[in-house]
């Protein structure tokens, strides 16, 4: 598995959020995670993180948010925001907790958007996506 995020601010208590969310995943078995924090503006903006997932793997993201209540939309695309088409698998527009269950058929990259919306600028807060699959012998021991 190969995730890549951009940056973080260290606002979020991720071990927190883990604990709190690590029940969504079963029957799943937990992996990682990965964490994307956010600095509000006065404008709109678009985060992306890329996820790897390997083929015939059964997958499931669970994304979790802190700090914040304003709702985050995601959308899980084939391409990247560079590529002039793109297919949408995945998209979540109205709650704070998402679950996206997946089985590639090949070896394939996806592209996590979170839309952030503009906001109280200086306001801070996190997106978490927890990872699990099915394979009990590749999980992370507690």
């Amino acid at each position: 598995m190969i995730i890549n995020v951009s940056e973080s601010f260290g606002q979020c208590k991720a071990k927190q959020i883990v604990k709190e969310g690590r029940g969504s995943l079963k029957p799943f078995f937990y992996d990682g995670y990965a964490l994307s924090d956010i600095s509000f503006t006065e404008k709109s903006q678009k985060i992306e993180v890329e996820f790897t997932a390997f083929a015939k793997q059964k997958y499931r993201m669970v994304f979790c948010t802190s700090d914040f209540t304003e709702i985050i939309p995601i959308n899980i695309y084939d391409k990247s925001s560079r590529a002039k088409a793109r297919n949408n698998v995945f998209t979540n527009r109205t709650v704070q907790k998402a679950i996206w269950n997946l089985t590639p058929a090949k070896t394939t990259t996806y592209f996590i958007t979170y839309e952030v919306p503009p906001s109280t600028p200086n306001k801070k807060g996190c997106v978490l996506m927890l990872i699990g699959y099915s394979d009990a012998s590749a999980a992370v021991e507690d």
